[in-house]
């Protein structure tokens, strides 16, 4: 489902036009140093104060721009995240108002003002969530809001969320992530209070103030996060996390009706995960892809191998035509099963993605030993090629851990020659044009695939039935050796 921004997006400039438009740029700037700086007019009744609040706020501004162009190109060219930019610093500008004009002698430390930061760290990027702390810092202090030893306190505050909010990796890191929130802001207004030569007394209760400040800063976080996902159209790692929980609706559907399909798509996750990470990309969002990769198996779960066990082969009794056509519309109804539940747009284009264009070999050669003309379009999928190095890394984990367990007696060195070949096929087929992904990172992904197929595909002993000599030793079972 389009997002409320997607909407508005379609009468903007693309993204390409965005990226060479800079008179869009600056006006854009402008038009937010100008809304930010009218409560400033406003409340000034000082010209030259007001003055000086505006050129200082706009600079504030226009230096933060001048960082994203140069350092932080991928949100300044897409619109989305300008947008949620905009927003948050509009936010802290006129938040900030409010809380000088309307709270004049509430001490700063009970204000969210870590708010903004920690939403730009979990948005977009903690390089962002720094950005928006200074200009929140700023305007605290043009407003006077912040002052002395308070400025110092704010900023640990902030870069104690930054800094916990930019890995939540598992559910529990958030939970912690937002102790320390609190616990930091509370420390933060104590440490604060007595620098300012205040009696223990009074930095106690600045401490418990600094808490209920912590407190409600993370409860602010947890209430508008879901409100600017749904807005932006934005998958954070607290919504990819929601996903790869178990009891999701479609995983519990994926595990109960095609059970043989969920357990590849937790190994594939496995392996995925372990790539992304060694090379970069993002891991939690390749884990939650590859569990959905293969969601569209729900639909005719026993046309395919892993959940047939043991049963009859339909496929004995199809054409390789009809075959092909069934294996390959998992990518269709997986796409329609994704958006019926309305996974992110990310997840979905990695299920859209996981084969490409790939061939249907086994059923290509099955027509083609029976004769007659065959077509090789007939036997391809009709998705899109990989185009992040999330999607490549659940393609290439997909298609080689259905390989290495089909093959008989699995050594390391054959598991690796395996993954190669299906990665090199890939290669030749012109999947992974379109990954963004080097030679060197292909390469390590080959690694970390062989390393750890090895390790769950190698060769077992076999148990003897009995034990040799068992009957004859039968009467000293429960008497230990005393050797």
């Amino acid at each position: 489902m389009p997002s409320l921004l997607d909407r508005i997006a379609r009468l903007w400039p693309t993204k390409g036009a965005l990226s060479t438009a800079s008179g869009q740029r600056i006006a854009l700037g402008a038009a937010t140093a100008l809304l930010a700086s009218i409560p400033l007019i406003v409340a000034r009744a000082n010209v030259s104060t007001a003055i000086a609040d505006v050129v200082l706020v706009s600079l504030l501004v226009l230096v933060g721009g001048l960082y994203l162009v140069r350092n932080e190109r991928d949100v300044w060219e897409r619109f989305r995240d300008v947008a949620i930019l905009a927003t948050l610093v509009l936010g802290v500008v006129y938040g900030t108002w409010l809380s000088a004009m309307l709270l004049p002698g509430v001490p700063p430390y009970v204000l969210p003002i870590p708010l903004a930061p920690i939403l730009a760290t979990l948005l977009l990027n903690p390089r962002v969530g720094i950005l928006i702390a200074v200009v929140g810092v700023g305007v605290g202090i043009l407003f006077s809001v912040l002052d002395g030893a308070h400025v110092v306190g704010s900023l640990l505050a902030t870069a104690a969320g930054v800094t916990a909010m930019g890995v939540i990796s598992e559910r529990s890191r958030l939970i912690s992530a937002g102790g320390l929130v609190v616990a930091v802001t509370g420390a933060s207004a104590l440490g604060a209070t007595l620098i300012e030569g205040a009696a223990l007394s009074q930095a106690v209760v600045a401490g418990g103030l600094g808490l209920v400040g912590g407190a409600i800063t993370v409860i602010l976080m947890l209430g508008l996060l879901p409100i600017f996902e749904l807005v932006f159209g934005v998958t954070t790692d607290v919504r990819l996390l929601e996903l790869a929980n178990p009891g999701h609706p479609l995983l519990k559907r994926l595990m109960m009706e095609a059970p043989g399909t969920y357990s590849h798509s937790v190994m594939t996750g496995n392996l995925a995960e372990s790539a992304a990470q060694h090379i970069g990309a993002n891991a939690l969002l390749t884990r939650v892809g590859a569990y959905y990769h293969d969601i569209g198996k729900i639909r005719r779960p026993g046309f395919f191998v892993e959940n047939q066990a043991g049963l009859a082969n339909p496929h004995d009794n199809t054409s390789p035509a009809l075959s092909a056509l069934i294996i390959t519309a998992h990518v269709r109804e997986g796409v329609e099963l994704a958006e019926e539940y309305r996974l992110p747009q990310e997840v979905v284009e990695i299920v859209r993605q996981h084969h490409g264009t790939s061939m249907v070999v086994y059923f290509y050669n099955k027509a083609a030993a029976s004769g007659g003309p065959v077509y090789e379009a007939d036997f391809r999928y009709s998705g899109e090629r990989p185009r992040s190095r999330e999607a490549a890394l659940v393609m290439l984990a997909d298609s080689a851990e259905a390989a290495v367990r089909a093959t008989v007696k699995p050594t390391p060195p054959r598991i690796e020659e395996v993954v190669r070949k299906v990665v090199s096929t890939k290669l030749a087929d012109h999947q992974l044009d379109l990954a963004n992904m080097t030679l060197a990172e292909i390469e390590a992904v080959i690694g970390v695939y062989t390393r750890l197929l090895s390790s769950v595909y190698h060769p077992r002993l076999e148990y003897p039935d009995v034990v040799s000599g068992r009957d004859k030793h039968a009467g000293q079972r429960n008497e230990p050796s005393r050797a």
